[in-house]
C-alpha cells in the first residue's frame, strides 16, 4: 500500500466506525456496535495504478472498537495496520519495516471519528437516495475531505467513495459481524526479528 492508500484506509475505517452522534448514515451501525463493542468486516479497494499498470486490489479484514481503535489485516501481503488516538503502526513484510505513526499522522482521520461520534460542527450530511448519503467536512475542521456512503439492507455501510473525480477511491465492505471488544492489546504492533522500525512523527 502506498502512503496515500494508508491515509484513505484509516479515514474510511474511522468514518464507518461511528458510535453515535445521530447521523442517519451511521444509525444502523451505531446501534449494532453499542450492543457489543466491536465490529469486523471485509474491506476491498483498488489502489490507483502506475501508468501502464493495472490497479492493485487490496482485500483485508477490518476491526473497529470505540472510541478510536482500528485494525486492518491484509492476508495476501501480510501487511497489518493499526491506528489509535495516540498514533499507530504499519507492518510491511515486503520491505521488512514497521512504520510508527504519532498522533499528528492519524489526527485527520480521527477528526472523522469525532465528527461521527456526534460533533456536528465538523461534518455535514446530505441524503442522496434511499440508502445513500453524502458526508463532507466543514471548512475550518482541519480536514478537506468528502465521502459518499451506501448502506445495505441492514443499514450497515456496504460501499464508500472517498474524494471525487479521478482521485476518488471506492471501498466495499461486507460480512459485518459484531462481537465483544478485545481491547488495546490487539491494536498495537511490534517489529518481528529482522525488521527495521521507522519513526514517522
Amino acid at each position: 500500500m502506498r502512503r496515500a492508500g494508508l491515509a484513505l484506509a484509516i479515514g474510511v475505517a474511522l468514518a464507518t466506525g461511528a458510535h453515535g452522534g445521530g447521523l442517519e448514515a451511521a444509525r444502523g451501525f451505531t446501534k449494532a456496535l453499542a450492543r457489543t463493542g466491536r465490529a469486523e468486516a471485509t474491506l476491498r479497494y483498488a489502489l490507483p495504478a502506475m501508468p501502464g499498470a493495472k490497479p492493485r486490489v487490496v482485500e483485508g479484514r477490518l476491526a473497529l472498537e470505540p472510541p478510536d481503535l482500528v485494525r486492518l489485516d491484509v492476508p495476501a501481503t501480510g501487511e497489518r495496520l493499526v491506528a489509535r488516538g495516540n498514533g499507530g503502526e504499519w507492518l510491511q513484510p515486503a520491505t521488512k519495516q514497521l512504520l510508527r505513526f504519532g498522533p499528528r499522522q492519524v489526527a485527520p482521520a480521527l477528526r472523522w471519528w469525532r465528527a461521527l461520534l456526534g460533533d456536528s460542527s465538523l461534518v455535514r450530511e446530505r441524503r442522496l437516495g434511499d440508502s445513500a448519503f453524502g458526508l463532507a467536512m466543514r471548512q475550518g475542521a482541519g480536514v478537506a475531505d468528502t465521502a459518499t456512503v451506501w448502506l445495505d439492507s441492514r443499514g450497515l455501510p456496504a460501499r464508500l467513495e472517498v474524494g471525487s473525480g479521478e482521485d476518488a477511491v471506492t471501498y466495499r465492505l461486507g460480512g459485518w459481524r459484531f462481537t465483544r471488544p478485545k481491547g488495546t492489546r490487539g491494536f498495537r504492533l511490534t517489529a518481528p526479528p529482522g525488521f527495521e522500525t521507522v519513526e514517522l512523527r
